[in-house]
């Protein structure tokens, strides 16, 4: 146990304290039962101190006295108190479904989590050594705080962007399981959650030690991604070429592949069709394993252009075209972002009775 700061006020009953007055704090320490007189300069109304002996994990009773002035030598116990010793200690595990990633503080507790918009993610926090029956609030809580900022959604970022307060309480000794629960942005929708939220466990400031961050792990929240296709129009009937087609891809994910794919019939959840080339992005080291330098860790939005989708749909008959992405969650199983139903066909044939108005 460190030692402690501790401030008597010494209050003289009876008599006014002069330079000869003399005064100490007698500590005594109730695990072991050391006692130890500190000396006190008489002639102050009061006098931080260090104490000279650590506490212990019991506390230690401090003693006040001084003596009489002049004629008066009778010794007076001016005032006590008991100080127990506290060192609040935090544990804070964060689990998102994008399990491989954390960066920074690996021990959990400053580490920075991602997850997606739409799913949940969940927390245990773990408060010991505080003490119940404190008499300060420092001895009995710590202070924990939920804040938010708001990233841009066009650069991803959240340089400059005003942080605000969600939520705050006080926390004593316990476990508590918070979750599955999802972000709490300030965004225009859920899904277009785009920012931060930082969980700060402080402990109070006592005893001359200032406010002190115990634990401030952040978890990052990505937009969920969308995607649209431009000339290419559900359930038309194209007799000519196939136009050039322009696939907007927005918010996709830091740890994704992306592709569109193209396939005969109605469209079919699940059904693994041809990827077009050159529509396919991969994003994070798990795409990207022989990747030189640090994958990146923001959303992507992406426009790609289709000029020869004629050469997959060269066959007459219902085709679908879809986009697919692939992310940590749901297994990385594929997930449609967007897709499209048409029909293709090339031969036109006429029927008709060939007649002249000619006489023989």
């Amino acid at each position: 146990m460190k030692k402690i700061l501790f401030l008597f006020s010494m209050l003289c009953v009876c008599h006014v304290a002069t330079a000869q007055t003399q005064a100490w704090v007698r500590q005594t320490v109730l695990e072991a039962g050391l006692i130890y007189d500190i000396p006190l300069d008489a002639t102050q109304t009061s006098n931080p101190f260090t104490a000279f002996i650590e506490v212990g994990d019991e506390g230690s009773l401090f003693q006040l006295y001084a003596t009489g002035t002049a004629w008066d030598t009778n010794i007076y116990m001016l005032d006590s108190k008991l100080v127990y010793t506290y060192s609040p200690g935090v544990a804070f595990n964060v689990t998102t479904e994008d399990s491989t990633y954390v960066r920074g503080d690996t021990a959990s507790k400053n580490g920075v989590y991602r997850t997606r918009a739409d799913r949940p993610f969940s927390m245990k926090i773990t408060v010991t050594g505080l003490k119940e029956d404190g008499e300060e609030q420092a001895e009995r809580y710590v202070y924990f705080s939920t804040s938010g900022v708001n990233y841009d959604l066009t650069s991803y970022s959240g340089l400059n962007q005003p942080s605000y307060l969600i939520q705050e309480s006080n926390l004593d000794n316990g476990v508590r399981n918070i979750g599955p629960v999802y972000h709490e942005l300030s965004s225009t929708s859920a899904s277009l959650g785009c920012g931060a939220q930082t969980y700060k466990i402080v402990r109070y400031a006592s005893d001359g030690v200032p406010a002190t961050i115990l634990a401030a792990p952040t978890v990052e929240v990505w937009p969920v991604a969308t995607a649209t296709v431009d000339n290419l129009v559900e359930g038309q009937l194209y007799i000519d070429r196939l136009p050039t087609l322009i696939v907007n891809l927005n918010h996709l994910y830091p740890d994704s592949r992306t592709y569109v794919q193209i396939y005969s019939g109605p469209a079919v959840l699940g059904k693994v069709g041809t990827i077009v080339t050159g529509t396919e992005l991969r994003y994070g080291r798990f795409y990207n394993p022989d990747l030189t330098q640090e994958p990146t860790n923001v959303a992507q939005t992406r426009k790609l252009s289709i000029t020869d989708l004629s050469n997959y749909a060269y066959l007459d008959g219902t085709y679908t075209l879809e986009v697919i992405t692939e992310t940590p969650f749901f297994g990385r199983t594929a997930e449609r972002l967007a897709h499209i139903t048409f029909d293709v066909d090339r031969i036109i044939t006429s029927r008709g009775k060939i007649s002249s108005n000619e006489k023989p």
